[in-house]
Order: structure tokens, then sequence, then C-alpha cells
């Protein structure tokens, strides 16, 4: 029995406690982003945030409740471990809606920083609902069951549910850093910055699937980026006492602000 409770509910619990953990920094991070950017930024993305915000309460309520109500309520009770409780899987729409919410997000800048190439954008777009659905699909599936045994039926469906997923955040991932890839110049300047954009992508993008807390250090560092861009593009103008490639320059830092503050 103790193998079992620490393969199983013990991940849970150590799921609930890295859960909580990510859940208040992305607290945090939301309330520094509405504390600078509640009346410059537009009320769609400023909904944005605050509906996920919103689902990734519930996600953490639930997931505490589910946890809560099998290690306390049932305490050494062996008939409940193989019982299915509907609120775990209830919480799976609360993530779905989140991981969609935030890929769309993404999407939306990958569509603004190729310059509106549906070709680009259209694939990751097609890719990331049908994630989403193939997820929806099986938590409307998983609610009839009442037993982890007959949720093990749905293993092929929870398979390519984790690998749509997974290709998604890739392919989004790859798509924003090819295009700050295709952006750069030549110039050492330019590319320096770029590169530092590049890492910066990589590094908050969606990979690990951290949605919430990716999407809001995303939008809270857009300062910093304009600050780099702005420093970048004075240095340039110095560089080049010519005057040649500075449009070259500015195009690109104006691209790159485009991606951290018009998309936003």
């Amino acid at each position: 029995m103790a193998e079992t409770m620490n393969s199983t509910f013990g991940l849970l619990f150590n799921a609930v406690v890295v859960g909580a953990a990510l859940y208040g920094v992305g607290c945090l991070q939301g309330w520094m982003y509405f504390r600078k950017y509640q009346n410059s930024d537009p009320w769609y993305l400023k909904s944005l945030v605050g509906f996920i915000l919103l689902c990734d309460t519930f996600q953490m309520g639930i997931l505490t409740a589910c946890i809560y109500k099998y290690i306390i309520l049932n305490f050494a009770n062996e008939e409940i471990l193989g019982t299915l409780f509907n609120t775990l899987i209830i919480e799976i729409f609360f993530s779905d809606a989140i991981g969609l919410s935030v890929q769309m997000f993404y999407c939306w800048r990958i569509w603004r920083l190729s310059q509106r190439n549906y070709f680009v954008v259209l694939p990751l777009v097609l890719l990331s609902w049908a994630a989403f659905t193939s997820l929806f699909v099986y938590s409307c599936l998983a609610l009839k069951f009442s037993t982890f045994a007959e949720l093990a039926t749905l293993k092929n469906l929870s398979m390519s549910c984790n690998i749509l997923a997974a290709a998604s955040d890739i392919f989004i991932s790859a798509a924003m850093v090819l295009l700050l890839q295709k952006s750069k110049t030549g110039y050492k300047s330019t590319n320096g910055m770029l590169n530092r954009l590049i890492i910066f992508t990589f590094n908050t993008g969606i990979p690990g699937r951290f949605y919430t807390n990716s999407l809001l250090v995303t939008l809270n560092f857009r300062e910093y980026i304009k600050k780099g861009a702005a420093e970048a593009a004075t240095s340039y103008m110095h560089d080049d006492e010519s005057g040649s490639g500075i449009a070259i320059r500015i195009d690109t830092t104006r691209r790159t602000d485009i991606q951290f503050s018009t998309a936003a």
C-alpha cells in the first residue's frame, strides 16, 4: 500500500506543492502587471490576464481540495485509492483553457512578427486548437468514469493529447525563435540584441508548459526589452556616421517593439 500511495497520491501531493509555488509567483506577476499596465494596456489584454489568473485560481483550488479529500478525509482508507473524483477531471478543463489562451496570444505575436503571414500562423493555430479539442474530449469522456481503472481505457487518447500539446508548444516556440533569427541584419549591436531576445523567448516560452507564468513574464518584461532596443538603436546611429544601414536597423528595432509592445 505504501508503494501505491507514494507512486500515485504522493506524486499528486508533490504536484500540488509545486503548483502552489507557481501559483503564488503568478499572482505576484499578475499584481505587478495590473499595477504597471492597467491604464496603458487595451481592455482585451487585461481581460486575458484576468481570465488566466481566474482559471489558475480555480485550478489550484480544485487540486488542493482533491488532495485533501484523498489523503486527509480518507486517511488510511484503502478503498478510496481506486476512486476517481470528478473534481480531479474538472481541473483539466481550466488547465486546457489556460493552455489555449496563452498559445493564441503567442500565435498573435507570431502573426505580427511575421508581418501577418497566415501561412506561418494558421498551422500553429490549428495545432493549438487540436490539442485543446483532444484534451476537452478526453475530459468529457473521463467524467463518466468513477475509478482510475476505467480511466486507463483512455490511454491512447491521453497519449495523443500529450503529443499534440507538446508539438504545439515546440512549434510555436520554434517559430518565434526562427523569426527573430531571420530579423538579424549582420550588425554586431543588432545581432546582440536579437540574440538576447531569442534567449528570452526560449526561456519564457512554453516548452515547459508554465503557461500562466510565461505569459505574465513576457508582458512584465516589455519595458526591459524596449529599453534595450532603444539603447541599441542609439548605438547604431553613433556607430554609422554616414547614415547607411540606419533604416534597416530602425526597422529591426520597430519589429522587435511590435513583438513586445504593440502586439500587447
